[in-house]
């Protein structure tokens, strides 16, 4: 699979802009998603992080990530308290107590993963690898890293199907993953594990096999057909990104969109 099983085929304008400028507007959503812990701001700045999604058509990759925004959030939400505290005392369960900045500063976390998140798959709904590739070169990362970089996610959806069809292969042998409780179905995903590991390994030898036959290297001159350009709607668009990340910063600054705790 060449390509990323996020991307979603539209001629949407966001699909038109350059690619460089999305990797610029990512960096500043990971900017202002990390200046703030409150979750007032941090879902102010996920809303419009949702209608670019759903402008841009991506709202089937968004499905799938769903059950793990939703993970990523539970996990924030749950586990933060248990490591800070704050002032207002809330609830006291099994003789930790809870305190209303605490939750409070969970569930920022959790928003803040979940930006980031939308944020990534953002750009990989609305760019190709080559174009992700390319941007990356032209914004000064050297070749070989900005191919590692891409390498990465361009291997994600392989080891995926990989995994489907050794879980599909089993199952035709007689494995029932569902049987049993929860801990006897993960002892059954075990003996998957060896074969998933091996075709992974198998798979990475040959896949270096082909870099080493093309000649591929750090010194190799590469070719591209692809041209990148900066149109009016780039130059908007980091215009427009450049003055609420700015706007962020004049806020954390001041004072405003951090929870107070003590950890």
């Amino acid at each position: 699979m060449s390509q990323f099983f996020l991307y979603v085929d539209r001629d949407s304008w966001l699909h038109r802009l350059d690619p460089r400028t999305k990797v610029l507007s990512l960096l500043g959503l990971f900017t202002v998603a990390l200046l703030f812990t409150d979750p007032r701001y941090l879902a102010v700045a996920a809303g419009p992080a949702l209608l670019t999604l759903a402008a841009a058509g991506a709202l089937g990759p968004l499905r799938k990530l769903t059950p793990l925004l939703l993970l990523l959030f539970l996990y924030c939400s749950l586990l933060w308290p248990f490591f800070v505290a704050g002032r207002t005392p809330l609830v006291s369960l099994a003789g930790h107590p809870f305190t209303r900045e605490a939750l409070a500063f969970g569930v920022g976390m959790g928003l803040r993963l979940d930006l980031m998140l939308l944020g990534g798959l953002l750009l990989l709904a609305t760019t190709t690898i080559e174009e992700f590739t390319l941007a990356l070169q032209r914004l000064g990362l050297p070749g070989p890293m900005g191919f590692a970089l891409s390498l990465a996610f361009r291997w994600a959806p392989s080891l995926i199907g990989s995994a489907s069809q050794t879980v599909q292969a089993q199952r035709s042998r007689g494995l029932d993953l569902s049987a049993g409780h929860l801990l006897a179905r993960i002892r059954h995903y075990v003996p998957l594990l060896i074969p998933m590991i091996g075709h992974s390994l198998r798979q990475t030898g040959l896949l270096a096999m082909a870099l080493e036959s093309k000649g591929y290297g750090p010194a190799a001159y590469q070719r591209t057909y692809l041209e990148l350009r900066l149109r009016a709607a780039d130059y908007l668009a980091l215009t427009v990104v450049g003055i609420v990340v700015a706007v962020c910063l004049w806020l954390r600054w001041t004072g405003h969109g951090m929870i107070e705790v003590r950890f």
